[in-house]
């Protein structure tokens, strides 16, 4: 596979995953809202954080944020701009992608920009945010069932879990820094409320009362989130997951790093299965959580690196290979 072909393989998951997590966060935080006082610095701002953003315009109140999150074309990480991203970058792989999957990604596209789109946001913000947490579920479902299982299918898992694994560990770490009660509120239902809200925005809530957690809320909701094994958005599993999409790309055994993006994500996994919930408290929630987020990306920027730069140069040192003719013409 070209590595053109790769990138957007990649891109166009990360940017379905994105509008997604986007959709569900906007959805869980408006509702969090309409059932407890919290001061107006913490209700929509930190939203803001958890996409990377620090400098939208104007006051980040209730309607300039989710207006901005949801329709600012010029906004990299708005729900619109996500999926015209991901139906571009689906558009220049057609030939690698099924034909039913480009058909609902494209009509997807098409409604984000009808009036029966904006009519639905003004009607029902409920509504409006689980139809655009399906697009993700739907477009996915398609294309396990449609697509190949080669080595585009790969590239698209790698860039889902990578997203995922990212937005878990900062709606995590967001929340837990800025919007939790002050320490008289703790085991009060509304510190319970906002513990609920983090499992809400990661789709945990059910997942996380079916293991029939006890002890702390707070450790126990930190502990699932970050280091459960079977739960589809737990960091350890998503980067798991990543593992493993990155060696079924390469052909070699987990456990067997030869590129810069096995080394890092096998580091990271290690540390992952071998420390504990308690150590990271100790360590410090938050610092450890700013760890796997300067992790994940750096990992990122791995993965570009080795896949997808054009530089001969530069992936000629990523695979530690000999300079010779023939390895650059297969480039």
């Amino acid at each position: 596979m070209i590595s053109r072909v790769a990138e957007h393989c990649f891109w166009m998951s990360r940017y379905l995953e994105r509008a997604e997590n986007t959709a569900r966060v906007l959805e869980v935080n408006e509702t969090l809202l309409l059932d407890f006082a919290v001061p107006l610095e913490q209700q929509w701002k930190p939203l803001l954080i958890i996409s990377g953003i620090h400098d939208m315009p104007g006051q980040p109140d209730s309607e300039s944020v989710q207006n901005y999150l949801t329709w600012d074309a010029d906004n990299p990480s708005s729900i619109v701009s996500s999926l015209a991203a991901a139906r571009e970058n689906a558009r220049i792989i057609r030939e690698v992608i099924s034909a039913d999957m480009w058909e609902r990604l494209n009509f997807y596209h098409l409604w984000m920009k009808s009036l029966a789109a904006r009519e639905l946001y003004e009607r029902s913000r409920t509504d409006f945010y689980n139809r655009i947490k399906r697009i993700n579920q739907l477009v996915f479902g398609i294309a396990e069932g449609t697509m190949s299982h080669g080595e585009a299918w790969e590239f698209g898992l790698l860039g889902k879990y990578l997203e995922r694994a990212s937005q878990t560990a900062r709606i995590l770490d967001v929340k837990y820094h800025i919007l939790l009660p002050t320490p008289e509120h703790v085991g009060t239902p509304v510190d319970v409320a906002h513990w609920m809200a983090i499992l809400t925005s990661c789709s945990g809530y059910e997942p996380f009362h079916k293991k029939r957690l006890w002890g702390d809320l707070g450790l126990s909701v930190s502990d699932f989130l970050v280091f459960d094994p079977i739960f589809p958005r737990s960091v350890r599993f998503c980067l798991s997951r990543c593992q493993r999409a990155a060696h079924a790309i390469s052909g070699r055994p987990v456990g067997q790093p030869g590129n810069e993006v096995e080394q890092l994500m096998n580091s990271l996994v290690r540390w992952l299965n071998l420390v504990k919930v308690d150590d990271f408290v100790k360590a410090g929630l938050h610092e450890e959580l700013t760890r796997v987020i300067d992790s994940i990306h750096e990992i990122g920027a791995s993965i570009h690196r080795t896949y997808f730069d054009v530089s001969v140069e530069n992936w000629i040192a990523s695979e530690g290979v000999a300079n010779e003719p023939a390895q650059a013409a297969a480039l």
